[in-house]
């Protein structure tokens, strides 16, 4: 029996811990690892799964020195992975969304910006950069399917890199070498190095480069890595710090819905998404020039000022660059003020008391200030938030990058099926067109990314941090 049927048993009979719900995906990816990459399967390979996240509370603040409250959840990339010998890296998807890719593992490749090639691709060509001093790099074949919807706003983009980084990283052992263990040392640590392979920037002595072309922060990259199964964690960013982690509880219900409009980061969308972090950046030098500073976000900013009124900062801000008045920089600043020092902490003193109202107040507040401060807030998106409370929950708000993406709903977990039912009928009836690739469905915190092979199921960081 080959490496490939061997696991593939052991994990279609429950002996390795795979959650029931994955277990239908399974079968197909042996299928299509057999039929992409011939005389493969004798290779030791493993399975992997990389959640998608939930952006709770904490909205374009992670870049910005703030904090988030976040999870993972039960949708995502479910991977078979093992190693071939041709240095390059194949990826197949079960379905029609993502072309089959086949490229050479070197510091040189050249990203196929614009595509979805660009995010695997630029994460390889890190990884060669910055580990094949160490030892020379074996190729991967990645054979993928995903239930998460493409634009979604769940990460997907930083997902389909991290779930490249643990082919590569398996197959090379690249958490054993010299460079790795000096470099990286925690899950926190490892967070930060893939948001820097995304966002090109160098972390410690792993030299950085253009990446994919996002201006964003590492929020995306700690959720999916280092959350919890029924648990929300808190972390502040500018650099990653574990703050909190709260109890889910049971008798509280998510609920997801995906608008059917994608939150795209290529072409003049990429603009957009990268504005939130220009205005914030604008901000910050406005405030250095002014002040002769040389404070670094606006977390830094806040920090500054601790003895100053909001009403005094603001002002200053908007005094400080004439030249951005469109750009309302002052109100970027108030938007990343209400988060840090109303939202966030009021979503946790209702986590704490089990008070879902006064913890939904905190979502649907915070939508309303994105909508006015981020200027990110599709209609359709906006639509699904009015619908979500009219129906009764307890709060909503848009999450992700904005420009489309999702609502997430909280309510009593007795309510959520007829909930979602209704508001599923509700969305159809006002954008019937969009409706037709919405997505709804219930979540509860998951744990990020675990990996199961012959020798049982980790977690990543267990994996790669149990030394």
């Amino acid at each position: 029996m080959s490496e490939l049927s061997r696991l593939v048993a052991a994990l279609l009979r429950g002996d390795l811990g795979v959650p029931s719900a994955l277990l239908p995906r399974i079968s197909r990816l042996e299928a299509l690892f057999r039929s992409r990459f011939t005389g493969q399967a004798d290779s030791k390979v493993f399975l992997g799964f990389v959640p998608g996240r939930i952006e709770i509370l904490g909205k374009h603040t992670d870049y910005a020195g703030g904090h988030s409250i976040v999870c993972a959840i039960n949708k995502g990339f479910l991977f078979l992975a093992g190693p071939n010998e041709l240095g390059r890296i194949r990826m197949a998807e079960d379905s029609n969304e993502f072309e089959d890719l086949d490229f050479t593992l070197e510091p040189s490749l050249q990203p196929a910006a614009g595509s979805w090639a660009n995010y695997p691709m630029t994460m390889a060509r890190r990884l060669a950069a910055n580990f094949s001093g160490d030892r020379r790099m074996t190729g991967a074949d990645i054979a993928f399917s995903s239930d998460m919807p493409v634009g979604s706003g769940m990460s997907g983009s930083s997902a389909l890199m991290m779930m490249t980084f643990c082919a590569i990283s398996w197959t090379n052992q690249l958490h054993e070498t010299d460079t790795f263990t000096r470099t990286i040392r925690d899950g926190i640590d490892l967070a930060m190095y893939m948001a820097s392979c995304e966002n090109g920037q160098t972390f410690r002595e792993l030299k950085g480069d253009m990446g994919v072309g996002t201006f964003g922060g590492s929020e995306d990259h700690t959720a999916i890595l280092n959350c919890r199964a029924g648990r929300l964690s808190l972390f502040s960013y500018a650099p990653t710090i574990f703050k909190a982690e709260m109890q889910w509880p049971g008798e509280w219900s998510l609920v997801v819905a995906f608008s059917g409009i994608r939150a795209e980061k290529t072409g003049q969308a990429l603009e957009k998404y990268n504005l939130a972090a220009r205005r914030a950046a604008l901000a910050v030098e406005a405030y250095n020039r002014q002040f002769g500073t040389a404070l670094r976000n606006l977390g830094e900013i806040v920090g500054h000022n601790r003895d100053r009124p909001d009403a005094r900062l603001l002002q200053n801000i908007e005094r400080s660059d004439p030249e951005h008045t469109h750009l309302d920089l002052a109100g970027r600043v108030r938007h990343f003020l209400l988060e840090e020092g109303r939202y966030i902490p009021g979503a946790i003193r209702g986590l704490l008391r089990r008070d879902a109202e006064v913890f939904g107040a905190a979502l649907t507040s915070s939508h309303r200030a994105s909508k006015r401060y981020l200027w990110n807030i599709a209609p359709e998106i906006d639509h699904l938030q009015h619908s979500a409370v009219s129906l009764g929950v307890s709060g909503a708000t848009g999450f992700g990058a904005g420009f489309g993406g999702s609502i997430v709903a909280v309510l009593p977990a007795a309510r959520a099926e007829r909930f979602t039912q209704q508001w599923e009928e509700a969305y159809a009836r006002r954008y019937p067109k969009a409706a037709r690739e919405a997505r709804f469905f219930r979540t509860a915190p998951g744990p990020g990314i675990m990996l199961w092979e012959m020798e049982g199921e980790k977690s990543l960081v267990e994996e790669m941090f149990d030394r």
